[in-house]
Protein backbone atom coordinates (compact mmCIF):
# COMPACT_ATOMS: atom_id res chain seq x y z
CA UNK A 1 0.00 0.00 0.00
CA UNK A 2 0.98 3.25 -0.86
CA UNK A 3 0.66 6.81 0.30
CA UNK A 4 -0.76 9.83 -1.65
CA UNK A 5 1.23 12.83 -2.93
CA UNK A 6 -0.08 14.51 -0.11
CA UNK A 7 1.65 13.84 3.36
CA UNK A 8 -0.72 10.79 5.46
CA UNK A 9 -0.73 8.79 7.80
CA UNK A 10 -2.20 5.49 8.90
CA UNK A 11 -4.87 4.73 11.26
CA UNK A 12 -6.57 1.47 12.67
CA UNK A 13 -10.23 2.28 13.83
CA UNK A 14 -11.79 -0.49 16.24
CA UNK A 15 -14.61 1.33 17.82
CA UNK A 16 -17.43 4.47 16.31
CA UNK A 17 -14.56 5.31 13.97
CA UNK A 18 -15.23 1.75 12.00
CA UNK A 19 -18.54 3.79 11.25
CA UNK A 20 -17.72 6.39 7.80
CA UNK A 21 -20.69 8.83 8.65
CA UNK A 22 -19.53 8.81 12.27
CA UNK A 23 -15.65 9.84 10.90
CA UNK A 24 -17.09 12.31 8.21
CA UNK A 25 -20.34 13.95 9.67
CA UNK A 26 -19.51 13.80 13.39
CA UNK A 27 -15.57 14.45 13.51
CA UNK A 28 -15.02 16.46 9.86
CA UNK A 29 -12.21 13.89 9.10
CA UNK A 30 -12.54 12.69 5.02
CA UNK A 31 -10.73 9.35 4.57
CA UNK A 32 -8.06 9.11 1.71
CA UNK A 33 -9.06 5.14 1.58
CA UNK A 34 -10.81 3.35 4.35
CA UNK A 35 -10.13 -0.51 4.28
CA UNK A 36 -11.32 -3.41 6.68
CA UNK A 37 -8.18 -4.95 8.44
CA UNK A 38 -7.39 -6.91 11.58
CA UNK A 39 -4.87 -6.14 14.63
CA UNK A 40 -3.48 -9.77 15.61
CA UNK A 41 -2.36 -9.94 19.62
CA UNK A 42 -5.19 -7.99 20.95
CA UNK A 43 -8.37 -8.24 21.64
CA UNK A 44 -11.19 -5.78 21.95
CA UNK A 45 -13.10 -4.75 25.23
CA UNK A 46 -14.95 -1.61 26.50
CA UNK A 47 -12.47 -0.80 29.64
CA UNK A 48 -12.59 2.95 28.86
CA UNK A 49 -15.37 4.46 30.45
CA UNK A 50 -17.60 7.59 30.51
CA UNK A 51 -20.85 8.34 32.43
CA UNK A 52 -20.97 4.31 33.70
CA UNK A 53 -20.76 3.39 30.16
CA UNK A 54 -17.51 1.62 28.34
CA UNK A 55 -16.33 2.80 25.31
CA UNK A 56 -13.94 1.06 22.79
CA UNK A 57 -10.19 0.04 23.92
CA UNK A 58 -7.96 -2.94 23.32
CA UNK A 59 -6.15 -4.81 25.45
CA UNK A 60 -2.44 -7.47 24.51
CA UNK A 61 -3.59 -11.00 24.24
CA UNK A 62 -2.06 -13.03 21.78
CA UNK A 63 -4.73 -15.60 21.15
CA UNK A 64 -6.63 -13.22 20.09
CA UNK A 65 -7.43 -10.31 17.27
CA UNK A 66 -9.27 -7.29 16.83
CA UNK A 67 -10.95 -6.23 13.66
CA UNK A 68 -11.57 -2.75 12.25
CA UNK A 69 -11.02 0.21 9.58
CA UNK A 70 -7.48 0.91 8.25
CA UNK A 71 -7.86 4.20 7.49
CA UNK A 72 -5.74 6.35 5.05
CA UNK A 73 -5.90 10.06 6.34
CA UNK A 74 -4.12 13.31 5.52
CA UNK A 75 -1.84 15.07 8.10
CA UNK A 76 -5.19 17.52 8.74
CA UNK A 77 -7.65 14.91 9.32
CA UNK A 78 -5.22 13.26 11.39
CA UNK A 79 -4.91 16.10 13.81
CA UNK A 80 -9.08 16.15 13.93
CA UNK A 81 -8.51 12.87 15.01
CA UNK A 82 -6.27 13.16 17.66
CA UNK A 83 -8.00 15.95 19.33
CA UNK A 84 -11.63 13.75 19.21
CA UNK A 85 -9.57 11.17 20.73
CA UNK A 86 -7.93 12.72 24.13
CA UNK A 87 -7.66 10.58 26.71
CA UNK A 88 -6.10 7.81 24.77
CA UNK A 89 -2.47 7.63 23.97
CA UNK A 90 -1.20 6.69 20.71
CA UNK A 91 0.65 3.55 19.66
CA UNK A 92 2.32 2.47 16.37
CA UNK A 93 1.10 -1.67 15.64
CA UNK A 94 1.28 -3.79 12.73
CA UNK A 95 -2.46 -3.79 10.82
CA UNK A 96 -3.11 -6.42 8.38
CA UNK A 97 -5.52 -5.08 5.34
CA UNK A 98 -8.10 -7.67 4.31
CA UNK A 99 -6.86 -7.78 0.64
CA UNK A 100 -3.55 -7.21 0.35
CA UNK A 101 -2.24 -8.88 3.47
CA UNK A 102 0.89 -6.90 3.64
CA UNK A 103 0.98 -5.52 6.88
CA UNK A 104 1.06 -1.77 7.50
CA UNK A 105 1.97 0.19 10.64
CA UNK A 106 -1.05 2.45 11.92
CA UNK A 107 -1.64 4.89 14.97
CA UNK A 108 -3.87 3.02 17.37
CA UNK A 109 -5.48 4.48 20.25
CA UNK A 110 -5.28 2.23 23.52
CA UNK A 111 -5.71 3.26 27.26
CA UNK A 112 -4.19 1.77 30.15
CA UNK A 113 -5.37 1.75 33.53
CA UNK A 114 -2.16 3.57 34.37
CA UNK A 115 -3.24 6.40 31.88
CA UNK A 116 -6.93 6.76 33.26
CA UNK A 117 -7.07 5.55 37.01
CA UNK A 118 -10.21 6.73 37.05
CA UNK A 119 -12.02 5.80 34.00
CA UNK A 120 -10.52 2.71 33.59
CA UNK A 121 -12.79 -0.60 34.40
CA UNK A 122 -11.60 -3.80 32.81
CA UNK A 123 -15.57 -4.87 33.03
CA UNK A 124 -17.08 -1.67 31.34
CA UNK A 125 -19.75 -2.55 29.15
CA UNK A 126 -20.83 -0.33 26.10
CA UNK A 127 -24.36 1.18 25.73
CA UNK A 128 -26.95 -0.27 23.56
CA UNK A 129 -26.65 2.71 20.92
CA UNK A 130 -22.58 2.28 21.16
CA UNK A 131 -23.23 -0.86 20.22
CA UNK A 132 -25.61 -0.23 17.26
CA UNK A 133 -22.96 1.92 15.90
CA UNK A 134 -19.68 -0.37 15.67
CA UNK A 135 -22.08 -3.25 14.36
CA UNK A 136 -23.48 -0.99 11.77
CA UNK A 137 -19.97 0.16 10.59
CA UNK A 138 -18.41 -3.18 10.73
CA UNK A 139 -21.37 -4.31 8.49
CA UNK A 140 -20.58 -1.33 6.23
CA UNK A 141 -16.96 -1.82 5.83
CA UNK A 142 -17.40 -5.66 5.76
CA UNK A 143 -15.73 -7.27 8.45
CA UNK A 144 -15.87 -10.63 9.16
CA UNK A 145 -19.00 -12.15 9.75
CA UNK A 146 -17.57 -14.20 12.57
CA UNK A 147 -16.57 -11.34 14.38
CA UNK A 148 -19.83 -8.68 13.76
CA UNK A 149 -21.20 -11.89 15.67
CA UNK A 150 -19.07 -11.27 18.55
CA UNK A 151 -20.40 -7.63 18.59
CA UNK A 152 -23.68 -8.48 18.58
CA UNK A 153 -22.83 -11.21 21.24
CA UNK A 154 -21.37 -8.17 23.82
CA UNK A 155 -23.94 -7.57 26.75
CA UNK A 156 -24.68 -3.72 26.73
CA UNK A 157 -24.61 -1.90 29.84
CA UNK A 158 -28.74 -1.24 31.72
CA UNK A 159 -29.82 1.72 29.59
CA UNK A 160 -31.16 5.14 31.61
CA UNK A 161 -34.64 3.61 32.25
CA UNK A 162 -38.17 6.02 31.30
CA UNK A 163 -39.16 8.88 33.93
CA UNK A 164 -41.79 7.79 35.76
CA UNK A 165 -45.46 9.39 34.72
CA UNK A 166 -45.46 11.02 38.05
CA UNK A 167 -42.08 12.56 37.06
CA UNK A 168 -43.53 13.65 33.80
CA UNK A 169 -46.95 14.87 35.18
CA UNK A 170 -45.05 17.11 37.80
CA UNK A 171 -42.68 18.63 34.75
CA UNK A 172 -45.22 18.73 32.17
CA UNK A 173 -47.57 20.65 34.97
CA UNK A 174 -45.31 23.37 35.37
CA UNK A 175 -44.98 26.02 33.02
CA UNK A 176 -43.79 29.48 32.56
CA UNK A 177 -43.74 32.90 31.06
CA UNK A 178 -40.80 34.30 29.38
CA UNK A 179 -40.53 36.77 32.55
CA UNK A 180 -40.89 33.80 34.95
CA UNK A 181 -37.58 32.36 33.29
CA UNK A 182 -36.00 35.55 33.30
CA UNK A 183 -36.85 36.11 37.18
CA UNK A 184 -35.13 32.57 37.91
CA UNK A 185 -32.65 32.74 40.47
CA UNK A 186 -29.49 30.57 40.84
CA UNK A 187 -27.98 28.53 38.42
CA UNK A 188 -28.23 29.97 35.07
CA UNK A 189 -31.34 28.91 32.62
CA UNK A 190 -32.35 28.29 29.23
CA UNK A 191 -34.86 27.31 26.58
CA UNK A 192 -34.76 25.26 23.86
CA UNK A 193 -37.63 24.32 22.19
CA UNK A 194 -40.00 25.55 24.93
CA UNK A 195 -38.28 23.64 27.36
CA UNK A 196 -36.85 25.48 30.76
CA UNK A 197 -33.96 24.11 31.81
CA UNK A 198 -31.67 24.69 34.83
CA UNK A 199 -27.82 25.03 33.52
CA UNK A 200 -25.84 25.15 37.10
CA UNK A 201 -22.95 23.20 35.69
CA UNK A 202 -22.47 25.75 32.48
CA UNK A 203 -20.58 29.00 33.18
CA UNK A 204 -21.93 30.66 30.73
CA UNK A 205 -25.54 30.03 29.33
CA UNK A 206 -25.88 31.01 25.63
CA UNK A 207 -28.54 30.24 22.58
CA UNK A 208 -24.80 29.66 20.83
CA UNK A 209 -23.48 27.56 23.51
CA UNK A 210 -26.55 25.86 24.80
CA UNK A 211 -28.96 25.15 21.97
CA UNK A 212 -26.22 23.68 19.46
CA UNK A 213 -25.94 21.07 21.88
CA UNK A 214 -29.73 20.38 23.51
CA UNK A 215 -31.15 20.95 20.33
CA UNK A 216 -29.48 17.45 18.92
CA UNK A 217 -29.98 16.47 22.40
CA UNK A 218 -33.87 16.96 22.32
CA UNK A 219 -34.55 16.66 18.65
CA UNK A 220 -32.04 15.21 16.17
CA UNK A 221 -33.89 16.34 12.62
CA UNK A 222 -32.37 17.46 9.64
CA UNK A 223 -33.10 21.34 10.70
CA UNK A 224 -30.82 20.68 13.35
CA UNK A 225 -28.64 17.70 12.97
CA UNK A 226 -25.64 18.93 11.11
CA UNK A 227 -24.77 16.83 7.76
CA UNK A 228 -28.06 14.73 7.82
CA UNK A 229 -27.37 12.45 4.47
CA UNK A 230 -24.64 11.52 6.33
CA UNK A 231 -26.20 10.27 9.83
CA UNK A 232 -27.90 7.40 9.57
CA UNK A 233 -31.05 6.40 12.62
CA UNK A 234 -27.85 4.35 14.64
CA UNK A 235 -25.70 7.67 14.98
CA UNK A 236 -28.45 10.03 15.41
CA UNK A 237 -29.36 7.58 18.63
CA UNK A 238 -26.20 7.74 19.63
CA UNK A 239 -25.45 10.91 19.76
CA UNK A 240 -28.58 12.14 21.39
CA UNK A 241 -27.61 9.41 24.27
CA UNK A 242 -23.98 11.04 24.53
CA UNK A 243 -24.92 14.41 24.61
CA UNK A 244 -27.93 13.42 26.88
CA UNK A 245 -24.76 12.03 29.07
CA UNK A 246 -22.78 14.87 28.61
CA UNK A 247 -25.51 17.67 29.88
CA UNK A 248 -27.36 15.41 32.70
CA UNK A 249 -23.69 14.52 34.35
CA UNK A 250 -21.32 16.80 33.34
CA UNK A 251 -23.25 20.06 33.25
CA UNK A 252 -26.25 18.63 35.93
CA UNK A 253 -28.88 20.06 33.48
CA UNK A 254 -31.94 19.55 34.74
CA UNK A 255 -35.65 19.95 33.11
CA UNK A 256 -38.17 22.41 35.69
CA UNK A 257 -40.91 22.60 32.94
CA UNK A 258 -42.16 24.14 29.72
CA UNK A 259 -43.32 27.67 28.55
CA UNK A 260 -46.81 28.91 28.28
CA UNK A 261 -48.79 27.95 25.22
CA UNK A 262 -47.53 30.19 22.15
CA UNK A 263 -43.96 29.42 22.62
CA UNK A 264 -44.16 25.86 21.51
CA UNK A 265 -45.64 25.02 25.05
CA UNK A 266 -47.38 21.68 23.99
CA UNK A 267 -43.94 20.07 23.80
CA UNK A 268 -42.93 18.12 27.24
CA UNK A 269 -41.10 15.46 28.48
CA UNK A 270 -43.16 12.96 27.37
CA UNK A 271 -42.43 14.10 23.85
CA UNK A 272 -39.03 12.83 24.12
CA UNK A 273 -36.89 9.90 22.88
CA UNK A 274 -37.62 6.63 24.40
CA UNK A 275 -33.69 6.58 26.38
CA UNK A 276 -35.12 10.11 28.28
Amino acid sequence: MTGSDTPTVFYFGYGSNMLKANLVGVKGVEPVRMIPGVLRGYELDFSFTQCGMGTGNITANEDEEVHGALIEVTRDGWEKLQRFESGYKEVKKMVTPYKERIPVEASVFIVTQEDAPGRYDKDGQPSANYLKILIKGAEELGIDQAYVKQLKNVEPVNQRTQPTPDEIEKINSKTFTIDEVKALEGAPHTIIRGIVLSCPGLPVVSIDSTSSLANRWVHATPENTASPDQYPPELVEYLQVALYDELITRYRVKILGKLATGHDGSLGYDDYPEHF
